[in-house]
């Protein structure tokens, strides 16, 4: 059969090892349902060809109707509390913001009160509740600039609780093996993986890494999430997988010797991780979690835990080392048991 192939679709797997589909072009940005193909499929893409991508749906609203939801948006875009965001973090506030001004931008942003807010994140949480999460975190921070602007008298979406979310797998040492065995060094897949386990940084920093990092010895890396800057002794793991596969220069690169994406690495490590006969949950963050779980285990302390992972309090590192805990603690059970 063949593959429908479609323009503006970027895809990307969740957490949960579920492919997710998006329509992306300019301005215009939204999920696609189902499967390419698909009536609802192309119902949804045919809806954002219709839209016009040279408007951005914020400030569009924002201009046509002063006192809106809209305009609140728009004018927040050019505030001080957006403007000192790091970019992917401005990035992130939009995919947030835009969806939610096409759809409500023109009403009264002080017609916005704690029940209307309370249904509009438990709608999102009914099904994605880090995405509810995540939109209450936003619209708290835009309502108080609102409060400032003069656009309403109080913050409506204070006191709303955080949706429970799961906490992303940590992989075991058995699965560690399985995926070293199906992929051996000098292979792509491997040193991506080296590099996620070695480095315990996140996805978004490991694809930005380049050899020219790396001064005696060790790995300089400036957190793209936190501004911190780390530097990293080198594994000899990782310095063997790094002399296995050259790379121009980058440590990581795609086949026409650009540099990979935070999504492509996900999708090539979901598709190692299938290959390998690994369980979805096996994903690239597990491993980072794996790195500091391995340093919890040989007696690292949460500052030295901390001066590799760039966590900045106890109770991030103790969320990230939990599996290390719980296995201390049921070794030190079962010797006084013996006693």
């Amino acid at each position: 059969m063949a593959k429908l192939r479609l323009q503006y679709i970027h895809e990307y797997v969740d957490r949960h090892g579920k492919v997710r589909r998006y329509f992306r072009h300019r301005n215009v940005k939204g999920p696609l349902p189902g499967i390419p193909g698909s009536a609802e499929f192309m119902a949804a893409y045919q809806k954002f060809l219709g839209v016009d991508t040279h408007a951005c749906p914020a400030r569009h609203l924002g201009s046509a109707l002063p006192g809106s939801f809209g305009a609140l948006i728009n004018e927040f875009y050019g505030s001080r509390p957006f403007l000192n965001l790091k970019q992917s973090s401005r990035h992130t506030y939009k995919c947030v913001l835009e969806p939610l001004a096409a759809k409500h931008g023109h009403r009264d942003a002080r017609k916005l009160d704690h029940k209307t807010a309370s249904t509009l994140i438990e709608d999102i949480g009914a099904t994605k509740p880090a995405m509810a999460n995540l939109t209450r975190s936003v619209l708290k921070r835009v309502m108080q600039y609102g409060i400032k602007a003069g656009y309403v008298d109080a913050n409506p979406f204070i006191g709303i609780d955080r949706h429970k979310v799961g906490s992303f797998h940590c992989w075991t040492e058995g699965e560690l093996q399985q995926f070293e065995q199906r992929w051996p060094m000098g292979t792509r897949q491997r040193l991506a993986f080296e590099l996620l386990l070695r480095t315990a940084q996140r996805g978004g920093d490991v694809v930005k890494m380049k050899r020219s990092d790396i001064v005696n010895g060790e790995l300089h890396v400036i957190q793209q999430k936190t501004g911190v800057e780390l530097y990293l002794p080198v594994a000899p793991e990782l310095e063997r997988a790094l002399r296995a596969y050259p790379a121009n220069g980058l440590t990581l690169a795609r086949g026409d010797g650009r540099p990979i994406t935070r999504a492509g690495l996900q999708r090539m490590m979901c598709h190692a991780v299938e290959a390998a006969g690994l369980p979805p949950r096996c994903l690239p963050h597990g491993l980072r979690k794996a790195c500091l779980r391995r340093l919890a285990e040989s007696g690292a302390t949460e500052k030295q835990i901390a001066s590799w992972s760039g966590h900045k309090s106890p109770q991030e590192v103790a969320r990230y080392t939990a599996a290390a805990d719980q296995r201390q603690l049921a070794k030190d059970a079962i010797s006084r048991g013996r006693k």
